[in-house]
């Protein structure tokens, strides 16, 4: 019986997120203002369609969360967008990981030099003590994921050469 775990962690917001909802939200107002003074009935429905494109286009994007789930030799990464939609970003097997490691582990320094693609599913919460995860998959790509040990733990336990937690 193989082991199942899921992890969900909500990524910071980022100064480009803040930016854009404060802007969205200053033109939206100002929009409406100047819809009052020219045509005051539609000002209503200039307001409201307006919030409405807020909530439903430019929100989702700022509220991410991602999921990590641990399942058959897969961790599979989903992306949960204000806590309503849902996307699978990805799923890798443990069999092409190559090596999963805290991402300042002396372990990953032969991968330096290497033509790396950087993918970055991590909350970028730098507070933490704990660094993000690097997992090289498929000698080309380098994934930042921000796991607890204990979910790593059980990724090790199928994949003991593959994975350190120094």
């Amino acid at each position: 019986m193989d082991a199942y775990m899921e992890h969900l962690v909500k990524k910071n917001a980022e100064p480009k997120d803040t930016a854009l909802k404060v802007g969205c939200i200053v033109v939206f107002a100002l929009l409406t203002v100047v819809a009052f003074f020219f045509v005051p009935a539609l000002s209503i429905l200039v307001g409201l369609g307006l919030a409405m494109a807020y909530r439903y286009l430019i929100y989702p994007l700022t509220d991410v969360e991602y999921e990590y789930l641990y399942c058959d030799k897969q961790i599979t990464v989903s992306k949960i967008m204000a806590k309503e939609r849902r996307k699978d970003l990805e799923t890798f097997d443990l069999d092409k990981m190559e090596i999963l490691a805290p991402a300042n582990s002396y372990r990953l320094g032969e991968y330096k030099n290497r033509q790396l693609t950087e993918v970055n599913y991590w909350s970028m919460d730098k507070s933490k003590e704990e660094p993000p995860y690097a997992m090289i998959y498929e000698g080309g790509r380098k994934i930042l994921l921000d796991l607890p040990k204990d979910f790593v733990k059980i990724v090790q336990n199928n994949a003991p050469r593959k994975v350190f937690f120094d």
